[in-house]
């Protein structure tokens, strides 16, 4: 059986055993050395040129080159990257943190005792002055010391009116300013009044009707003790022309008169049908003599007349009379 063989060089040959080139070269010669160790790094086409190499293309020895030079490759540069890597990671080194030296603190210096000084008490030889309330200092203060007081009026045991038309009693006296007092009895005992005065002059305004006594007192004294009285006020005249006690009157269109006196504001007729005149069952009011009855009830009354004095600044009334309402 006849079997071609495969000549991997491309030659043509005899029968047998097929010749290897006597010529082939080894890849570890000296001369491929000397290539390499020259070339590597410096010249690119190196490696394409043992690649064009046709003895080199089925060769397994040239994987194991292909192999050894990659390893090699691999392994250059992995160890160029530490040595970068180391270097860049030492070329700014963290700075040293300061060295703390401890300082050990320093002994308080000792500070020296002081004795107290004794002080010697002082004893005063003077005689203490009495204290004094602060209330009666400023009320001294104000009532003065002007030298003794002496009344001009009113004169002791005057008498006056009450009339609210002519204004208020007067006192008057020489000396320094204080307090107007006055009461009920000559000892001055209970003071039913005390008004803090100015010097010399006071208006008090219509003391209530009686007998008063009155005195002034000051930082320097008192004066004398007067009186004066205070007569209850004139009655207005007031007199009732009708009806006549007893009369009959429409209560719806009777007639009240009466006659009347000055210094009267207004008068009013009343009608009561009961002891107390506080709440009159009617009242009709008016500044002339004369009133007229509207919406009287029919009954037996007792009626009066009203008369409102600007003297006692009260009301003034007549006697209450008997009258019939039809």
């Amino acid at each position: 059986m006849n079997q071609s063989t495969n000549n991997p060089t491309g030659q043509g040959g005899g029968g047998g055993i097929p010749s290897q080139p006597a010529s082939q070269s080894n890849p570890f010669t000296a001369d491929l050395k000397g290539e390499f160790a020259s070339n590597f790094g410096t010249n690119t086409n190196a490696m394409s040129q043992i690649f064009k190499e046709g003895s080199y293309a089925n060769s397994n020895r040239s994987r194991y080159i292909l192999l050894a030079v990659l390893l090699v490759a691999v392994a250059a540069v992995g160890y160029l990257y530490l040595e970068t890597s180391g270097d860049d990671a030492n070329e700014f080194p963290p700075p040293e943190a300061p060295a703390v030296t401890e300082v050990a603190p320093k002994a308080a210096a000792p500070v020296a005792s002081i004795a107290p000084v004794a002080v010697a008490p002082v004893v005063s030889t003077a005689p203490v002055a009495e204290s004094v309330p602060v209330a009666e200092t400023a009320s001294a203060a104000a009532e003065g010391s002007a030298g003794p007081i002496s009344i001009n009026f009113p004169e002791n045991e005057a008498a006056i009116a009450y009339d609210e038309t002519v204004g208020p009693a007067r006192f008057s006296w020489t000396g320094g300013p204080g307090r107007l007092e006055l009461s009920r009895k000559e000892s001055m005992k209970p003071v039913e009044m005390s008004i803090p005065v100015k010097k010399g002059a006071y208006s008090l305004h219509q003391p209530s009707p009686g007998k008063w006594y009155w005195r002034i007192k000051s930082g320097s004294g008192s004066s004398e003790i007067r009186s004066f009285t205070v007569d209850a006020p004139v009655r207005r005249k007031l007199t009732v022309t009708a009806p006549a006690p007893g009369a009959i009157l429409a209560g719806s269109s009777g007639q009240v008169s009466w006659q009347g006196d000055s210094k009267v504001t207004y008068y009013r007729v009343e009608l009561n049908n009961a002891p107390d005149w506080a709440n009159p069952a009617y009242k009709f009011a008016t500044a002339g003599s004369t009133a007229t009855l509207q919406g009287v009830t029919p009954g037996t009354y007792k009626m009066r007349v009203g008369a409102f004095s600007e003297i006692a600044g009260r009301w003034e009334y007549s006697t209450p009379v008997d009258v019939t309402i039809q």
